[in-house]
C-alpha cells in the first residue's frame, strides 16, 4: 500500500461513521408555508471532506443538482491531483523527469497560470512547484520532521519561474526533477465549479465547503447575509463569525495537520523560500468573489505573515483577510479594513 493510500483509509475510517449518517440526504423541512427545503450530502473526496447544502422547493431537482456538482468536483480531482497517476496533472510531472513540453487542457492551463499569477504576485511565498518539500513534511500518517540535509536538497527544485505555461497552445513545460502540487488552489477551483453547476442545475441558494474552501450561492432562504464560521485555532468553539452577502470564503490553518515534536509545532504550510513550516501566523481566512483566489490567498498571506499578508489584501480589490497570529496561544486577530464591520469575534 503506497503512503498516499495508506494516509486516505485512515481519513476514511475516521470518517466512516459520519459517512453512515449521511449516505442519504437529510431532508429539514421548515415550518413555515412556501419555505424551501433544505438538502445535504458530504462525501470525502480531493483528501478532505466535501459538503453541500442546497435550499430549494423541488427536492428531486435538488437532489439531482447536488449529485451532478458532486461529479464534478470529481472531475477537478482527476485533473488536478499529482496522484492520480492517468490524470494530466501527473503527465506534467512525469514529462519533467524529462525536461518535456506537454500538451494540457485549456482548463488545467488556466489553473496553472492563475496560480503563477498568485506567485508572480506574492514573490513566490505561493509556489505549486513545492511538491518535493511537501512530500519530505507529509507522510502515510500525516506531519513528519524531515532533516534539515533533506530540505537543503529539495530547496532547489522549487522554483515557480521555471514552471512554464502556454494558455494559448495548451501547454507546460517543467524543469527536470521538479513537481507541481495544485493543493493549495486545487480545492477553491472545484468549489467554483460547484457553483456553477448548482447554478445551471437551477439552485438559488446553495453553501459549497471543502476543507474549509466555502463557496456561496445566492442568499439565504430568510434573506439576511450568509453567517461564515471561523474555527478557534486552538479552541473547540469559534474564534469568530463572517457575514457574507455573497462569494467565497477560504481558510488556512496551522491546526489542520501538525506534529508537536519536543515542544515545536510543524505544520503543513511551508514556506518555498525556507523548506519549513511557515511562522508567525495560525490562521488566515480570506474572502473573495472566487474560491480559487480565496484559497491560493489563504495560503499565500500566511506563508508572508500578519504585516506583509495584510498589505497585500488591502491593495487587492474584493478581497478581505482576517488574520490569527500566535504560537501557543492566540496573541492577536488583524482585520480587514472592508470587514471590519463585519466580523464578530467570539462564538
Amino acid at each position: 500500500m503506497t503512503g498516499e493510500r495508506k494516509r486516505l483509509l485512515l481519513e476514511i475510517v475516521g470518517f466512516i461513521v459520519v459517512v453512515a449518517l449521511v449516505a442519504v440526504y437529510a431532508v429539514r423541512r421548515s415550518g413555515g408555508i412556501g419555505e424551501p427545503v433544505t438538502l445535504e450530502d458530504q462525501r470525502i473526496m480531493m483528501g478532505t471532506v466535501v459538503s453541500m447544502t442546497v435550499f430549494t422547493h423541488d427536492e428531486e431537482r435538488g437532489r439531482d443538482a447536488i449529485e451532478a456538482a458532486f461529479a464534478e468536483v470529481a472531475r477537478v480531482e482527476a485533473l488536478t491531483s499529482r496522484h492520480a497517476e492517468e490524470g494530466e496533472l501527473s503527465r506534467i510531472n512525469t514529462a519533467g523527469r524529462r525536461r518535456e513540453r506537454v500538451a494540457v487542457s485549456r482548463e488545467l492551463a488556466t489553473v496553472l497560470e492563475r496560480s503563477l499569477h498568485f506567485s508572480r504576485l506574492s514573490g513566490g511565498a505561493f509556489d505549486v512547484t513545492v511538491a518535493p518539500l511537501v512530500a519530505l513534511w507529509l507522510g502515510p500518517d500525516g506531519v513528519r520532521v524531515p532533516s534539515a540535509a533533506a530540505v537543503r536538497a529539495a530547496l532547489p527544485k522549487v522554483d515557480y519561474r521555471k514552471l512554464k505555461v502556454n494558455t494559448g497552445a495548451g501547454t507546460a513545460t517543467l524543469p527536470a526533477s521538479m513537481t507541481v502540487d495544485l493543493d493549495g488552489i486545487a480545492k477553491g477551483y472545484a468549489v467554483d465549479r460547484a457553483v456553477r453547476t448548482l447554478r445551471l442545475r437551477g439552485i438559488e441558494a446553495a453553501i459549497v465547503d471543502a476543507g474549509g474552501n466555502i463557496g456561496l450561492l445566492g442568499e439565504p432562504p430568510r434573506g439576511g447575509m450568509w453567517r461564515v464560521g471561523i474555527k478557534h485555532p486552538r479552541g473547540e468553539g469559534l474564534l469568530g463569525t463572517l457575514f457574507l452577502e455573497r462569494g467565497s470564503a477560504a481558510t488556512s490553518g496551522d491546526y489542520q495537520h501538525f506534529v508537536v515534536v519536543e515542544g515545536v509545532r510543524y505544520h503543513h504550510i511551508l514556506d518555498p523560500a525556507t523548506g519549513r513550516p511557515a511562522t508567525g501566523v495560525m490562521s488566515v481566512t480570506i474572502t473573495a468573489a472566487r474560491a480559487i483566489d480565496a484559497d491560493a490567498l489563504s495560503t499565500t498571506v500566511f506563508v508572508l505573515g500578519a504585516e506583509k499578508g495584510m498589505k497585500l489584501v488591502e491593495e487587492l480589490d474584493g478581497v478581505e483577510a482576517v488574520i490569527v497570529t500566535g504560537g501557543e496561544a492566540v496573541d492577536g486577530i488583524i482585520v480587514s479594513s472592508g470587514l471590519k464591520e463585519r466580523f464578530t469575534e467570539g462564538s
